[in-house]
């Protein structure tokens, strides 16, 4: 664990040598947080008998799909007498809660990417962060190719237990002020990214987290389970 965290003035057990109360970031970017994703990476191979029925029964439905197209005699129904519908409308404002959810991932990914090289930079240590990566790229990849509501369920569940494992670890930056101050002191190089600023993008990351982990939930009246 030494070799993956360094310079960090609370030590780097599973308890600070600052505060007692509260666990080292160390412990924290080296288990806490990478086992949420490894937990999720972990159940999305339980899905894959789920998937494959669902696409059977995709590939069904898709063959009757042109009945809700023709009128009663057989004849396409144009789009003028179907304009006034509100499900249109109600898709477009889908839409846009759509692209809300991976913009929102692409800023989650923003966000890891900016404290992992700041950690790098300032020579404390990345711990096990880059596995959170994965994590995020597999729900991207799961919502976008399997609209069910199991995969809104992990994924929402993997969001929020993401942001748990995060707030921990604000918590336990906010009462490192003192090590803050050892942070800065030393060789000059640990203090480029004192702890308020790796706090303040821990805070933004958890918002995020929560936010995806609510969109998740985006048309789930008309989701089937899997």
């Amino acid at each position: 664990m030494v070799t993956l965290c360094k310079n960090r003035p609370e030590g780097f057990g599973p308890h600070s040598s600052l505060h007692p109360s509260i666990p080292t970031t160390c412990f924290l970017d080296t288990i806490l947080t990478p086992s949420v994703t490894w937990l999720y990476l972990f159940v999305l191979p339980f899905l894959l008998p789920l998937y494959a029925k669902s696409l059977r029964s995709h590939n069904t439905k898709r063959l009757s799909a042109t009945d809700r197209f023709v009128d009663d005699d057989g004849l396409p129904i144009l789009r003028s007498e179907w304009d006034d519908d509100p499900a249109p409308r109600r898709g477009v404002f889908i839409r846009i809660l759509s692209v809300l959810y991976y913009l929102l991932a692409i800023a989650m990914l923003s966000m890891m990417a900016l404290e992992i090289a700041r950690l790098n930079l300032a020579d404390l240590g990345i711990g096990l962060l880059p596995f959170t990566f994965g994590g995020i790229l597999a729900a991207l990849v799961l919502r976008s190719s399997w609209q069910a509501r199991i995969v809104r369920l992990v994924n929402a569940t993997y969001w929020v237990l993401l942001a748990a494992a995060m707030s921990v670890k604000l918590v336990a930056e906010l009462r490192e002020e003192d090590g803050k101050e050892n942070r800065v002191k030393g060789d000059g190089v640990v203090g480029r990214y004192p702890t308020s600023d790796e706090a303040l993008d821990v805070a933004v990351m958890v918002g995020v987290e929560a936010a995806l982990g609510v969109l998740e939930f985006i048309e789930w009246q008309r989701l089937a389970w899997y």
